[in-house]
Order: structure tokens, then sequence, then C-alpha cells
């Protein structure tokens, strides 16, 4: 059965409160033999210039002079930005064309950890970090043909990078992140950008209740957002950044620019999740992540010996109901990668497994009901 990406959603009263997921028997992966975390990626619909669906990812970050079983900053080595862009069908789309990703371009500058967004002339990507710090550029990325265009559009008011983000009525909205590499507190700020009119460039919009959070999962249902977990940031005794991990929901409104934090917790606190949040039937997906059990240890000295690795879990959390069920699992634990949303599946995409250590698996969950 072709998959259509979800353009709408159905009316809560009508929607179950979630659906199992089990694992596809699919063997794809980004072309890159390590695999990257923070990559951006989205499904294109169809145009008169890009008669298939198409998904387009770029950039992320990976250690490829990381020495085996590394596990201190020195043993890994330099962390790589990368700027490639690669492009596959979306799977399912056809059922006669290779899935497989292929290098097809590049963005102008290296980029991960980015909020994105699909619009009809390409993929947006906004702000975001690489090696020489937190950027405040945005850049969307369009498929032509075979070729690969790429636009500048106005800049962020301010640099930032590991956003919440999420797209409802054609704008991008991003929550928070971290405005610079060495910030000991998380940006509470919020911007939108209208996809259909990027000249008129960013507004900026209530800040989020709180102390701001970083690495945080956002999806829309019926025309509201959502901001799950991620993290704040606060001074140690060094001066140094020191995470707190959260499991609150934060709730925005578009239509009033006003923000909840009346919502049902997380069953965990979870940090870099798969996002946005997928989004299907009126149900969100929080896919993996960070639970922060090994930071909480190593803040007092009792980590074990071995990372345990990303979540593999998957939650659902039904708006309407308020209602967080357990899904299923993934068949690896992944962070800070991008997740894609069909009609009947999750597409996630490379991804951390540890500290350090990535992933070139694209994984699929098909939603059963």
């Amino acid at each position: 059965m072709k998959k259509t990406l979800l353009t709408a959603t159905l009316a809560c009263s009508l929607l179950p409160a979630g659906a199992a997921v089990e694992p596809a028997d699919v063997d794809l992966r980004v072309p890159d033999k390590i695999g990257l975390a923070g990559m951006a990626a989205v499904a294109l619909e169809p145009t008169a210039d890009r008669p298939m669906p198409l998904i387009v990812m770029t950039g992320g970050a990976n250690f490829p002079f990381a020495l085996p079983g590394a596990k201190t900053p020195a043993e890994r080595g330099e962390k790589m930005f990368h700027a490639d862009v690669a492009v596959m069908f979306t799977p399912g789309a056809c059922d006669a064309c290779e899935s497989a990703p292929m290098k097809a371009g590049r963005m102008p500058y290296p980029i991960g950890y980015a909020a994105f967004a699909p619009s009809e002339k390409g993929m947006v990507v906004a702000g975001g970090c690489n090696a020489n710090g937190h950027v405040a550029d945005v850049t969307r990325v369009n498929v032509i043909g075979s070729q690969v265009r790429t636009e500048a559009l106005p800049d962020l008011p301010v640099t930032l990078a590991y956003p919440a983000f999420a797209v409802v009525d054609g704008k991008l909205y991003v929550f928070g992140g971290q405005e610079k590499a060495d910030s000991t507190t998380c940006l509470k700020r919020s911007f939108v950008l209208d996809l259909d009119d990027t000249n008129a460039g960013w507004k900026e919009l209530a800040p989020m209740p709180g102390d701001g959070r970083m690495l945080a999962g956002a999806g829309a249902v019926n025309g509201k957002i959502y901001v799950a977990g991620g993290c704040s940031l606060h001074p140690d005794s060094k001066g140094q950044a020191e995470r707190t991990y959260l499991k609150s929901v934060l709730c925005y409104d578009p239509a009033s620019d006003t923000w909840s934090a009346d919502m049902p917790d997380m069953p965990e606190t979870i940090v870099g999740a798969a996002n946005p949040l997928p989004s299907i039937a009126g149900v969100l997906y929080v896919v993996c992540g960070d639970p922060g059990n090994f930071y909480r240890a190593s803040l007092v000295g009792k980590a074990p010996a071995v990372h345990p690795g990303q979540n593999k879990t998957v939650y659902s959390f039904a708006p309407a109901s308020g209602v967080w069920r357990k899904e299923g699992n993934n068949t690896i634990g992944v962070a800070t990668c991008p997740a894609i949303a069909t009609d009947d599946a999750i597409i996630v995409i490379s991804g951390e497994t540890h500290p350090g250590v990535r992933t070139p698996i694209i994984s699929q969950l098909n939603v059963k009901y």
C-alpha cells in the first residue's frame, strides 16, 4: 500500500489513545558508513519539478577518527560536522523504486542539531551548530530533477542549536535551544517563520515558561504544539553547564500565542528523542532518546563502566485524553536523529547509539491499530 504524508490530523474524539509500533524488516542506511547524529531530514511532497515523494537529508556530526571502544573525548578525536545532502524515495511510495539514499549535493556549510521543516520549495534548515559554533543561518534545500539547489533565507534573531520545533499551518515554530556552545542556561525564546512568505522573516513569540530547555521533542496535534522532555542547564561548581533532565510537557497554542504547563508528565525523562515528534492520527510518538540515567549517575560518581546505550522505547501521547502509553521498541536505541511520519509508519534516520557512537541505520516502525 502506498504511503502518503499526513497533511492533517483527524478529530481527536474519533481516535485511539495510541497504536502499537512494530519494527519493519528494511535494510536502509545513510550514505556515511559511521552514521551521523543531529541530521536534518524531511519528506517532500511531489511537485511538477519533483514528481515523486522524496526524503531529503543533510548535515549531522560524527567522530571518524575515534579509537576502537573510545570512551573519552581524547579517544574519540575531532568531532566532524558534515554538509552532504542525500535523497531517497519515501519508502512505499513506489513499488518499483529503489529507496537507498544517495548523495546528491551539499549545503553551503556543515551543520548539525538544527531545526528543520518541509515546504513546497524544499527543506528549511534553521540554526544549528558546527565546528565554528552555533549559527543563526537559515537555508532552504530543494531538489529539482537530480540537482540540489540551496537558498539563503532570513537569519534567526539569535544563534541557537538543539531547539524543539514543529510545523503548524505552513509555519515553522522554533522553541528554546542553546544560544552558544558555552552557554550555561537554555533559551526560553520562541520564534516562527511563515514557510510560504519567508521574506517576512522571523517573528518572536511568547517565551516558554520555566527555565528554558534544549534537546526537547515537539510535535503538533490539532493545531497545538506539545514540547516534551529535553533538559535545562545551569552552571555547576566549576561554572560548566550541567543538565537537569526533564519529563514535563508544555503546550503552545499558536492561535493565542499562549503556553500551558498543565500537561501530564512523560513516563520518564527523555532528551534527544527523534524529532520532530511524529504525529499520526492525532497521537504523538516519542521514539527513543536518552533517559539520562547514566548522566545522573555520573554526576555522583556512580556511573556503570559501560554506557547502556540510548532508549529503544516508543511512547505514545494522546493529547485528547492526556494518556501516555508504551507502544513498543525500536530495533536499536538512538538519540538526536530526525523522524518522519507517514500515514502508517515512522522513519528514524541514523543517530547516536552511545556517547560519540553513531549508526548509519534507517529504521522503520510500522504503526498498528
